[in-house]
């Protein structure tokens, strides 16, 4: 009687995980200042996500913090410049916090494909709670998410120019806010 129990469980409460393929994800970055903004990509790590009947219950989506790039600095020492300076102290601290990481917590279907998203994001070793929405088209092995997240890097103990941090900055401030659009597949773990 136990054995026929828990195979009724282990239907009824079945989970799938479906793994983040990372040449096939894509995540864009737009920081911006006052005189203009910059932008770039970054690259997924690692990753995965738990799916039960068409709804995301959790996941994890680890960043390789190494792997940003700048795509609108043409000029080759002009570009190294600045990916290396968003790789230090000022910025992510790359070297002594190589991976950022998205726990996700929660989702709820709003309408359509579109949910609301409720994740742990830790950056630099901080980790503050977010929300944003996705849309999330799930298929019998394939899953991809879509969407943007909006993050004040102040959070995240990153001052360099933060008007936040340093108030009479003046005009020469970076504004705290980031944009990361994130173009994520999946595939059903075999």
């Amino acid at each position: 009687m136990k054995i026929i129990i828990y195979i009724f469980m282990s239907f009824v409460f079945s989970s799938d995980i479906f793994n983040v393929v990372n040449d096939e994800s894509s995540i864009m970055w737009t920081g911006t200042k006052t005189t203009g903004s910059h932008d770039g990509t970054i690259m997924v790590k690692d990753g995965y996500v738990e799916i039960d009947k068409n709804s995301l219950l959790s996941g994890q989506i680890n960043i390789d913090m190494n792997s940003i790039i700048c795509t609108d600095i043409k000029n080759a020492s002009t570009n190294k410049y600045f990916v290396d300076h968003l790789k230090n102290e000022d910025f992510f601290s790359v070297e002594k916090f190589p991976i950022a990481s998205l726990n996700i917590l929660s989702s709820k279907l709003i309408k359509n494909n579109e949910h609301e998203i409720i994740a742990n994001l830790t950056i630099k070793d901080i980790t503050q709670k977010i929300n944003f929405v996705a849309n999330i088209d799930i298929n019998k092995n394939v899953a991809t998410a879509k969407g943007k997240l909006e993050i004040d890097r102040s959070k995240f103990n990153i001052k360099y120019k933060s008007k936040t941090w340093f108030p009479d900055i003046g005009n020469y401030f970076i504004y705290d806010i980031f944009e990361l659009n994130f173009d994520l597949n999946a595939e059903l773990d075999s």
